[in-house]
This record gives structure tokens, C-alpha cells and sequence, in this order.
């Protein structure tokens, strides 16, 4: 069986693919999502201060569900990308592909691109209010979620997960910091393949392009997408994972593209469409996948 591994980034856990793991998991693949130090199950731990103890950490995770000889796919967004770069730096020959999303390194992109502080400030005057609603937990959704930014069922959500664990502030500082610090390697000795959403709030998509350019693949742009692709496209998502590993050709209007839409409730339809026909291609895809 095909194997994935799932990095969430700061201050996120395993709880926040909000069923994207499980989507994957109904495509007959197995799914791995650690834990990063200092989050979800693993709040009682100091977050180290550099991406390189965070990826020790989650490749002692890994070693209880994988050998050596079991190669995976490694998917990472935000935080989470860096901690699949270095992972894949760390042990290249464990890893079939490396996926990045909406991520950054420090020595290819200056820091207001990699962090938009006018979009966060933004989010918490903008962010959806309520009794129920924790507001880090609402300003983040508004940051992070083109579609999402007022759902306040998942904001609802997200906020009741908070108060069951959370990580505490020192540890969200030390690990802002390892992400600010962290610089990309040269090179990578396996594939590599770059996406991000066309209206990350959060991350310019500059910064995508730089990992593009650095890694010399083409960058895959999601439409109508912010920073947390899992939550605003997770069928285009999935469907274009598959699609890289498999070595399908993306459309080239894809390809380097970005879209404009003023109207977000006009997605609600083309988001059924889509639904529709990448299931029946993913069928097609999965087919071919090797199993182990």
C-alpha cells in the first residue's frame, strides 16, 4: 500500500487536515500525520528552535509505521513544507516526492513575503465574532481561508479544539522563530514538486515561486485557494497530488496561472463540478498506484 506523510506547520496539528487525511485514506492509500513538538499530542514538549530537530522528532514518529526500505510521499504546507525539505535532505532515500505547499525559506524570499503582516492585523479586526468563537483561533481561519474565512461551523470547531490542547506561547515563539531562521538546502536528491493557492493572505506567492525556481520545477497554482489548501480545495488538492506522483501532465494554464473571482459564492457550483470529475480521474490514477 502507497504510504503518505501529512507535515502541518505553526501551531497546527494533526486535527487541522480537517478530513483531508482521510479523503486520501478513502483512496486506498495509508496516511501518516505526526505530530510537530510542542503541538497536539505533543503540547507538553519545547518546541526546538530550529526545522532540523523538528524533522528528528517526526522521523522518530515515522520509524514506528515505516522501515527504511518503505519509501513514502512527503506532503508539507506552510511550516510544515520547510520540515519536509529538510526531512527529504535528512533521508533522500526514503522519500519518493516532496510535495511543498505555500511554504518559504529565508534564503530565497525576503521576510514580508514569507509573513504578510498587514493581511494578519486585518484578519483579527475582520474576524468572524461570537461567545463560541475563539478569537485566534477565528483571526487564523480569517488568515489562512479564501472560502472559508466566516464558516463559523469551522471556526466553531477549530475553537473547541483549541481548548482541548493547545500549544502555549512560548512554544508558538520558539517555533515562528525556527521557521523565520530556516534556509532550504542547494539541492534535493528527489523529486520535488511546488504548489500554492492563488490568494494566500498569509504567504506571497513570491515565495512559491522562489522554491519553484530554486528546485527548477514548474509551480503549480491552486484557483481560488488561501494559505490552507487542505480546507479550500481539498478534491483539486488531492487530485493534482496524485497526478504529480503519477507523473500526469497538469494543464498549462495551471501551470505559473493565477484567476481572479469577486463573487466567492459562484464557487460553491464549480466546487461541485470539480468534485465530480477528479474523483473519476483520481479511480483512474489509483489504479495504477504500485502496492507494497
Amino acid at each position: 500500500m502507497t504510504t503518505w506523510v501529512l507535515l502541518r506547520g505553526l501551531m497546527r496539528d494533526q486535527r487541522h487536515w480537517h478530513g483531508f487525511d482521510q479523503r486520501l485514506r478513502q483512496k486506498g492509500l495509508r496516511v501518516l500525520t505526526p505530530d510537530l513538538p510542542g503541538n497536539g499530542r505533543l503540547t507538553h514538549i519545547t518546541s526546538p528552535l530550529n526545522i532540523a530537530d523538528y524533522a528528528a522528532a517526526v522521523w522518530q514518529q515515522i520509524d514506528e509505521h515505516c522501515s527504511e526500505a518503505e519509501p513514502f510521499y512527503l506532503l508539507g504546507l506552510s511550516m510544515g513544507g520547510m520540515l519536509a525539505m529538510e526531512m527529504a535532505r535528512q533521508r533522500p532515500w526514503q522519500i519518493k516526492q516532496v510535495f511543498i505547499l505555500n511554504s518559504s525559506a529565508a534564503n530565497l524570499s525576503p521576510w514580508y513575503q514569507r509573513f504578510n503582516p498587514i493581511h494578519a492585523v486585518k484578519a483579527i479586526f475582520l474576524r468572524k465574532k461570537g461567545k463560541d468563537l475563539n478569537a485566534i483561533e477565528s483571526s487564523i481561519v480569517r488568515l489562512t481561508s479564501f472560502r472559508h474565512c466566516n464558516d463559523r461551523q469551522l471556526i466553531a470547531h477549530w475553537s473547541q479544539l483549541r481548548r482541548v490542547s493547545c500549544p502555549s506561547l512560548s512554544n508558538t515563539w520558539r517555533q515562528l522563530w525556527a521557521a523565520l531562521i530556516y534556509q532550504c538546502p542547494a539541492t534535493l536528491f528527489v523529486p520535488v514538486s511546488v504548489l500554492c493557492g492563488d490568494r494566500d493572505a498569509l504567504v506571497s506567492i513570491e515565495s512559491s515561486r522562489a522554491l519553484a525556481r530554486h528546485f527548477q520545477t514548474e509551480l503549480i497554482v491552486l484557483a481560488y485557494c488561501g494559505h490552507d489548501a487542505a480546507i479550500d480545495v481539498p478534491a483539486k488538492l488531492a487530485h493534482y497530488l496524485l497526478a504529480l506522483a503519477q507523473s500526469v501532465k497538469i494543464p498549462k494554464s495551471t501551470l505559473q496561472g493565477e484567476t481572479s473571482v469577486k463573487n466567492v459564492h459562484i464557487l460553491d457550483e464549480n466546487r461541485r463540478q470539480d468534485e465530480a470529475g477528479l474523483l473519476e480521474w483520481d479511480k483512474k490514477a489509483l489504479s495504477k498506484v504500485e502496492c507494497e
